[in-house]
């Protein structure tokens, strides 16, 4: 493990995978995690790619898994933070490390949303987004949508408020959460456009200075991740070179794959063989 800094110099945890010298394709691609998720999920997709050309850099955001401070109660952290201050750090990290490389990302989630949180992101030449989106409830599935609503904005900000942040170890939900993550995450409930509230409340994007050539993917059985809630996110990104496609089950001959399930080892031919060809092509 290394340690990356953000530019407010504040210390993530991170893991370079250094590439297959043999069959080096001069990229380094950054994989953004999805919220309350351990970097550790994506380590055998980082590893498939080093395999095939690719130099991979994979971190926690501040507040989460290795990045998370011994208390926190009472420590401040936004996923505004996440994509303003960690990602841009780790953009500049990769530029000093890989200077001759060109810069790649996988957006998981939360990880695709803050892309559009950073000015550096006119640094990356091309993105594949996997069921990114702004969690406006209006978007879930049906099926799932009261029992998705109930835990987001009813048990998480509550348990949240009784901790002082959102104790997930504890509870067997993924990683422990920062407060001022759980309170902007529920605050998004009220608005079907994420961008106006935030930037009345003088938070900047950047979406429209990107101009990296974007995959936006979603799951047919993901209930977070559906197409009216990805398609929010990838429309925010005017300027790209993009296309949005929706992956069936059938195609990939499975029962489901959700909103995790895409970096389960079983897809290494079928799914990351599907990034792999598309990062190529960048």
């Amino acid at each position: 493990m290394i340690q990356i800094p953000t530019i407010d110099n504040y210390s993530l945890s991170g893991k370079v995978y250094l590439n297959n010298k043999s069959a080096s394709k001069n990229k380094v691609l950054i994989v953004n995690s999805a919220t309350a998720v351990d970097k550790k999920l994506y380590h055998h997709y980082a590893t498939y790619m080093t395999q095939n050309g690719y130099h991979v850099i994979t971190y926690d955001y501040r507040g989460i898994a290795g990045s998370r401070p011994k208390r926190l109660r009472g420590f401040k952290a936004s996923f505004t933070d996440w994509g303003q201050k960690d990602f841009s750090g780790v953009i500049d990290f990769a530029k000093q490390e890989f200077p001759d490389h060109k810069i790649v990302t996988l957006g998981h989630s939360i990880g695709g949303t803050i892309i559009g949180m950073t000015q550096k992101n006119i640094e990356i030449s091309g993105i594949i987004n996997i069921a990114a989106q702004t969690a406006y409830y209006k978007d879930w599935a049906k099926n799932k949508k009261a029992k998705i609503y109930f835990l987001w904005h009813i048990f998480f900000p509550t348990i949240t408020k009784i901790f002082g942040y959102f104790p997930g170890k504890t509870l067997g939900m993924l990683e422990d959460v920062p407060k001022g993550v759980i309170d902007q995450w529920h605050n998004r409930r009220l608005h079907a456009n994420m961008k106006q509230p935030m930037e009345a409340a003088g938070i900047k994007f950047f979406y429209k200075s990107c101009k990296a050539r974007l995959l936006t993917l979603g799951l047919e059985d993901d209930p977070i991740g559906t197409e009216s809630a990805i398609k929010r996110i990838h429309d925010l990104f005017e300027e790209s070179d993009k296309k949005l496609e929706i992956i069936k089950l059938k195609e990939i001959a499975v029962d489901k794959i959700g909103h995790f399930g895409f970096f389960s080892r079983k897809f290494k031919d079928s799914l990351w063989a599907k990034t792999l060809v598309w990062y190529d092509q960048i």
